[in-house]
């Protein structure tokens, strides 16, 4: 009989579980999502040498029936719901309107990520449980996106009916006609707005005045996602720039830079040095951080070597960031690294014992700095024999400890599964 036993599933109900199977094993490990358990069954899994690698533990009555989403689902008025159920839901909820009736029948409802509901129904949740985010909107509104673009084309199709927006709603489209708008009796509804300067007096009145209100001047572009500024930016945008995302500037970006009118980033930005005081003049506002770099910028690369040759053509330096694997070659000094180099958000630098504290100085959020050749370095006879008796001692390790691990699996019991009845 197998001394160990694995179960990996979505869901383990551990309800009903007895003391014969948890005592014919020496141990019991379960990595999944949910475990049910009773008060009764969880003090007896505690006697026992029983691991729960599990996001949640919901303790129910053993009639009561568990129903588990992983994704987004929907609590509809005409659901069915069968008598002592439990909601569990991995993902998103939308409840819906005139579901209060539907909501009693559950026994309770918990959800790892986002709800949204409508207001009526802000008084019925309580046997809700929520890790995550939950929004309400305006009953009998109509759901946008999360970010909602209101344009000419969107006024053209308006009805008498609230637009509500789980984030924002821009409204800088100069053929916008907020007479339109009103005429037809349509109104808004959002944690932010963002309006064109000219549009704010025909449209305010229209505006949910819970909302935040950001005026951005006539012939803004938004950019609803991250922005690498150069020549092919302002050709597309303008020279009027609102930012959601984060922007990253190189130093060839100084002509788009200076052309620039009006500037607001919400992120992050990267700039080289050369060019952060441009940027400080142009910008309006810089919501999140502003990460200076050196020189030439290289990144999301899946591999980057760095010569001494490429660091000495750069008076500036070199900053490297998002790539998988940095290269750096050993006849480069710790002096020259510290002066001309910056790496950041990378998951490997390779390079000499001798280079590492160097290298532990001008990396940030790196996830491993150590030895490691670069890419067309000369191997000699003495390099190929060591290589070979590494490959040699490591083959061997390797199938020693595949063999020590083939012989425990032989006394495991391992169960893959979506549920699983213990």
């Amino acid at each position: 009989m197998a001394k160990k036993m694995i179960i990996n599933c979505g869901n383990c109900d551990a309800r009903n579980v007895s003391e014969e199977t948890l005592a014919a094993y020496e141990s019991i490990t379960v990595n999944g999502g949910t475990v049910i358990v009773t008060p009764e069954s969880k003090n007896l899994l505690n006697r026992y040498n029983v691991a729960l690698n599990c996001g949640n533990v919901l303790e129910l009555e053993k009639d009561v029936r568990l129903c588990s989403v992983n994704g987004s689902t929907q609590i509809k008025s005409t659901d069915l719901v069968p008598e002592k159920t439990y909601l569990d839901v991995n993902g998103s909820l939308e409840i819906g309107p005139g579901t209060e009736k539907v909501l009693e029948q559950y026994v309770g409802i918990s959800v790892n990520g986002s709800v949204l509901y409508p207001e009526s129904m802000s008084g019925c949740l309580g046997k809700l449980d929520v890790n995550g985010s939950t929004d309400c909107y305006p009953d009998d509104a109509i759901l946008l996106k999360r970010s909602a673009v209101i344009d000419r084309l969107f006024a053209l199709r308006a009805k008498n009916k609230c637009y509500w927006s789980a984030k924002r709603m821009v409204m800088v489209d100069p053929d916008l006609d907020p007479a339109a708008l009103a005429a037809k009796g349509a109104t808004f509804s959002a944690k932010e707005v963002i309006l064109a300067e000219s549009k704010v007096e025909g449209l305010i009145e229209l505006i949910d005045e819970k909302a935040e209100i950001i005026i951005v001047p006539d012939g803004t572009a938004v950019v609803l996602d991250d922005l690498e500024l150069d020549g092919l930016t302002v050709k597309k945008y303008g020279t009027k720039l609102y930012v959601t995302g984060d922007v990253k500037i190189r130093r060839e970006s100084r002509e788009a830079l200076s052309q620039l009118e009006y500037l607001n980033i919400r992120g992050d930005v990267t700039v080289p040095g050369a060019l952060k005081e441009l940027l400080v003049e142009k910008a309006k506002e810089i919501a999140g951080e502003i990460k200076v770099m050196r020189g030439r910028y290289i990144s999301d690369s899946m591999s980057v070597r760095v010569s001494k040759w490429m660091l000495e053509q750069e008076e500036e330096g070199l900053s490297i960031a998002d790539c998988m694997k940095v290269r750096i070659d050993g006849d480069i000094p710790n002096e020259m690294i510290l002066e001309k180099l910056s790496i950041s958000d990378c998951m490997k630098v390779c390079c000499t014992a001798e280079q590492e504290a160097a290298l532990a100085a001008v990396c940030v959020d790196v996830m491993k700095i150590g030895e490691g050749g670069s890419e067309g370095d000369d191997m000699g006879v003495d390099d190929l024999l060591k290589g070979v008796g590494d490959m040699v001692r490591g083959a061997l390790g390797t199938a020693k400890d595949t063999l020590g691990t083939a012989k425990e699996l032989l006394g495991t019991k391992i169960i893959n599964t979506g549920d699983y009845v213990l």
